[in-house]
């Protein structure tokens, strides 16, 4: 079993099992995502014969197949959220220009996973 992906980090790359005929068998792999978002992520079998572990048939020695899927990566930890407001009122009927600080973001965050949403309303 082989694991591939351009942002993926896997505890081990390859892993031998042996599964005789009419059989199977779980295998999980830990895996470190390296960045937030859609991560794709493949995994390859190839039939072989190793130590004690021989294909029921030697005609299948070197069949390979290969799995490639896509996996969603949330951030982890607390949601931090910064609400600032600020109230704005019109005297005469000259425009206005309001200037917004900049974001300051905590020493550690989760690459890829800072947010900034703005919202403005008014009464017309």
């Amino acid at each position: 079993l082989k694991l591939d992906g351009e942002d993926v980090e896997p505890s081990q790359k390859t892993k031998e099992i042996c599964v005789r005929g009419q059989s199977s068998q779980v295998v999980s792999i830990g895996t470190k995502a390296l960045k937030v978002g859609d991560v794709n992520i493949s995994a390859s079998l190839e039939i072989s014969n190793f130590g004690d572990c021989q294909a029921d048939k030697a005609a299948n020695n070197g069949f390979v197949d290969r799995l490639e899927r896509p996996l969603l990566v949330k951030p982890e930890g607390i949601p931090v959220e910064k609400v600032e407001s600020d109230m704005v009122c019109h005297k005469d009927d000259k425009a206005q220009t309001i200037t917004m600080d900049k974001l300051q973001l905590p020493d550690q965050v989760v690459e890829d996973s800072a947010r900034m949403l703005t919202f403005v309303s008014g009464d017309v």
